[in-house]
């Protein structure tokens, strides 16, 4: 079955997003990819694993959220539409950053591993959450609604969490092309 057309959109900017992350890292080197253009920047690594364990903290909820709905009759195959404040979230996460915080120590990435590893890493957490995009084809993802587990405050439904995932994507691969252009020829160990 075709996934209905806003998940479709999500789909496809999941792809380009991921496009993008294997052009940056294209050619680098360890150290390249370790880089980082000062002491409170990430490297590229670094960004790539920022979302991806922003991913895999999400999935769960993701999962159960579907589960839920599913099983609470919760479907529709839209059309649907951002509402304020999911228009506010998006707004927030899209490249440049206006407004910065800090990750959420969860979050944070830790290089605990080959740098060379980030990128499948990150490309496999696409297609893991590709997977929930399929899931959702047929629910309610307005009325299908998610707790953020690191701000209880903060509440969306899974089309702005589907369409603040991909914004922050960008973000963050945005965030690693800046870095890309700011590598030395010879990067110090």
């Amino acid at each position: 079955m075709a996934l209905i057309a806003e998940l479709e959109s999500i789909r496809q900017q999941t792809d380009e997003i991921s496009e993008r992350a294997a052009k940056l890292s294209a050619g680098l080197s360890e150290q390249q990819l370790a880089w980082r253009p000062g002491p409170s920047s990430w490297s590229i690594a670094e960004n790539l694993l920022h979302l991806e364990r922003t991913t895999h903290i999400f999935l769960p909820i993701i999962d159960r959220t579907l589960d839920d709905a599913r099983r609470n009759g919760c479907l529709s195959n839209g059309p649907f539409h951002l509402g304020m404040m999911g228009k506010f979230y998006v707004w927030y996460v899209e490249p440049p950053p206006r407004i910065r915080l800090s990750a959420p120590k969860p979050l944070v990435p830790l290089l605990d591993g080959p740098t060379s590893d980030a990128l499948p890493r990150f490309l496999n957490s696409q297609e893991l959450m590709k997977q929930r995009l399929e899931n959702a084809n047929g629910i309610d993802i307005v009325s299908a609604r998610i707790t953020s587990p690191f701000a209880s405050f903060v509440k969306m439904n899974l089309f702005t969490l589907f369409s603040v995932g991909t914004g922050h994507g960008r973000r963050h691969i945005w965030q690693a092309s800046n870095v890309r252009a700011q590598l030395p020829s010879r990067p110090s160990p």
